[in-house]
């Protein structure tokens, strides 16, 4: 009888049994290079020769609400301690005038241009709306406060706006912002929305009803003082009377700003970052040097990351991080139409 079929079908079958082994094996390989990079990486990151490295992973990802990944990020080494210190809430806090120091402006201004400019830095890339009257800014509001928040192109459609940027903090939970609620001190057309029964000093930015922006930390009694009539809060402040704020490095981020020249033009800042287009990001000090070159005497930081969005003329100026494209956000800074 010839036995050769069985003999091999017999190698067939051991190879059979041999595959799946192999596969495990390469599986295991994988498995373990990927664990040894990943506690190399963050020992290397957190625990390396490289202080300036670590402090820009914290503050990266502090800033855009992603904090609570560090400790598990750091295999739980990090200490509580050196997260605190690294917290957002202090670093909103601004040099502020005294309400008594602040000389009132009205601005007339006859011009109701807008003109939108782009700038290219290393890192990042900037879109600069310059608004020529100030007293076409205002501050739109989620129309679901306490539900939920829009996006800035809705906030924009809803105020009948033609332009506008996102604008200050809002609840967030479980890291989840949805923009239901805003914080601080937030005015609509001297209306105030939130903080009415607050007497503490928020980091807040506004207009008044001359149209002069004032940023800093401020209460809701200084502001009814100062007649201002739009304000949300975010912080910190970047220029103030035409000079640079030294504000903490916070690393490199999508980021939003807005300003004031000395004639009362409106200056709106927004760049990209986080690996769009093989940007990082830009700094703080990136966007002070913007506002300064662009003539701004009075500049304050909005709130940034997934949240940076400018719409003009019905469309949107960049491209949101956040992979679902617009943020919702409780608050933006927009343009009322002539």
């Amino acid at each position: 009888m010839d036995r050769r079929p069985h003999r091999t079908a017999r190698v067939h079958e051991s190879e059979a049994k041999e595959k799946p082994k192999r596969r495990r094996g390469w599986l295991g390989v994988i498995v373990a290079t990927a664990l040894y990079a990943f506690v190399s990486s963050s020992l290397l990151v957190f625990h390396g020769p490289f202080p300036a490295l670590r402090t820009y992973v914290i503050d990266t990802l502090d800033e855009t609400r992603h904090g609570y990944l560090l400790r598990p990020l750091s295999l739980y080494t990090l200490p509580e301690s050196v997260i605190a210190d690294h917290a957002l809430s202090g670093s909103l806090v601004s040099d502020t005038l005294p309400i008594s120091d602040i000389v009132s402006r009205d601005f007339n201004n006859a011009d109701n241009s807008i003109h939108l400019y782009t700038y290219h830095g290393s890192t990042f890339t900037a879109y600069i709306l310059v608004v020529d009257n100030p007293k076409r800014v205002r501050v739109a509001v989620t129309k679901y406060i306490g539900e939920r928040g829009e996006t800035v192109p809705q906030l924009v459609q809803d105020a009948g706006a033609v332009a506008g940027i996102n604008g200050g903090a809002f609840a967030d939970s479980n890291q989840q912002g949805t923009g239901a609620l805003p914080l601080g001190i937030t005015m609509v057309d001297g209306r105030v929305i939130t903080g009415a029964d607050s007497t503490a000093k928020y980091p807040e930015i506004g207009f008044t009803s001359g149209g002069q922006m004032i940023a800093g930390d401020y209460s809701l009694a200084d502001l009814e003082k100062l007649h201002v009539t739009q304000a949300l809060s975010f912080g910190p402040v970047l220029v103030l009377n035409g000079q640079p704020v030294q504000v903490p490095d916070q690393g490199l981020n999508p980021r939003t700003a807005i300003g004031q020249t000395a004639d009362g033009k409106v200056i709106m800042v927004v760049t990209d970052g986080r690996g769009q287009f093989g940007h990082l990001g830009a700094s703080m000090a990136d966007i002070t040097a913007i506002m300064l070159q662009y003539h701004a005497v009075i500049a304050a930081d909005l709130d940034g990351g997934s949240s940076t969005t400018m719409v003009y003329n019905g469309r949107m100026v960049n491209t949101p991080v956040d992979l679902t494209g617009a943020r919702s956000v409780a608050t933006a800074f927009v343009v009322m139409p002539n």
